[in-house]
């Protein structure tokens, strides 16, 4: 397939050019001004467009009421399609703290070759739990939660098929090091998150290989001048750490806050979403529990704790837009590129030649008009409808 894209602010290098492009099969092969137009390549007007890379999430629990915990190969392609309405070019569906029985059946079902060519936007799964400290559970089911082990984590990867890409734990707990170091040798990174570490604790746990942390502020311990806890060593090292920009997880001026010590290529925006999101107000799954939502705000029914997000990654970004009086070209790699770093993935995240082209378009309200995955438009806006 050929696509050739022109009329569009294209982000290249960190600046919105006037720039055509030129898609091949999966590739960028050419980017610049007044490029001829192949006469076999599909034709894309792209005036007045802003060109990004394609949105990443790498912590999302469903949508449209399909919980990932409980979802089906066919479901799967409905959360995959609405997610492309939304810019995502990539996605980590996320398995959060069940039953074993439960979380074998679910990585199996996302891991199936059939699901994974059917919805090629998937690029790994995130395994919330079930490692995870008790007193800091949020939203997972405390009687589920256990002790750091090996054996069963081995277990789920193997379910996994290996692609298992994040996996989120305590670092506290007892044979964590142990459970972190092994899971980087197989190419899993570890993110801390519902977690009571100390701070020495954490260190321990980035020196063993952990890579980033999950919903920073979120589950977590926070600082204190005499306990720094968990959340002072996410500061501290350069590990990436994920941030839930809905606006009741984060106060804008925390969003500010942490842009200004992390940086803004180690912070990563995720949705945590959940069933309810792209849904009205209402009752919605999440795991073994049920979660109600209220003006978009989701809490768990019977305790009233914060239960993941209806946020969706454009949302994240038109947030980001209004906490922090940045310019996209600044913001763009918080909803991909560093998440594509975190993962390895070092041909997504940026727009450029040899780049897979992953991309999506933006009207000047930053509304999603058109989104490409390696170099196949899977959503087209209402400019192109």
């Amino acid at each position: 397939m050929s696509l050739f894209i022109r009329g569009a602010q294209v982000l290249h290098q960190g600046t919105f050019k006037s720039l055509d492009v030129q898609i091949v099969k999966s590739r960028i092969i050419a980017m610049g001004e007044h490029l001829s137009i192949p006469s076999d390549a599909a034709f894309l007007d792209a005036a007045g467009l802003l060109l990004v890379p394609g949105f990443i999430d790498i912590h999302t629990h469903g949508a449209l009421e399909i919980d990932f915990n409980h979802a089906d190969a066919g479901q799967v392609n409905r959360v995959s399609r609405f997610f492309a309405s939304r810019g995502v070019t990539g996605y980590l569906p996320t398995i959060l703290t069940d039953t074993t029985q439960t979380m074998l059946r679910q990585l199996d079902v996302l891991s199936d070759p059939n699901v994974l060519a059917a919805n090629p936007t998937i690029v790994g799964i995130h395994l919330e739990g079930p490692f995870l400290c008790p007193a800091y559970k949020g939203a997972m089911p405390g009687h589920l939660l256990r002790q750091c082990d090996v054996a069963l984590f081995r277990e789920l990867y193997a379910a996994s098929r290996n692609t298992i890409k994040i996996m989120t734990l305590a670092p506290e707990l007892d044979g964590a090091i142990a459970l972190i170091e092994e899971a980087a040798s197989l190419g899993v990174n570890v993110s801390l998150g519902h977690s009571s570490a100390s701070y020495e604790q954490t260190m321990a746990a980035i020196k063993a290989g952990a890579k980033g942390t999950t919903h920073i502020m979120n589950a977590m311990k926070l600082l204190h001048m005499h306990d720094p806890a968990i959340l002072t060593a996410v500061l501290e090292q350069d590990v990436y750490a994920e941030m839930i920009c809905d606006g009741f997880h984060l106060h804008p001026p925390i969003v500010r806050l942490l842009l200004k010590i992390k940086g803004y290529d180690r912070m990563i925006a995720v949705t945590d979403s959940l069933s309810a999101t792209g849904c009205p107000n209402g009752s919605y799954q999440l795991g073994v529990h049920t979660v109600i939502v209220k003006d978009g705000d989701a809490k768990v029914a019977d305790s009233g704790v914060r239960a993941g997000s209806t946020l969706t990654m454009d949302r994240a970004l038109k947030n980001l837009l209004s906490y922090t009086g940045k310019p996209a070209e600044q913001l763009s790699a918080l909803v991909s590129t560093n998440a594509a770093r975190l993962l390895g993935l070092e041909d997504v995240g940026e727009l450029d030649v040899g780049k897979r082209a992953d991309l999506v378009a933006l009207d000047g309200d930053y509304r999603v008009q058109c989104t490409i995955a390696g170099g196949s438009i899977i959503h087209r806006g209402e400019r192109y409808v």
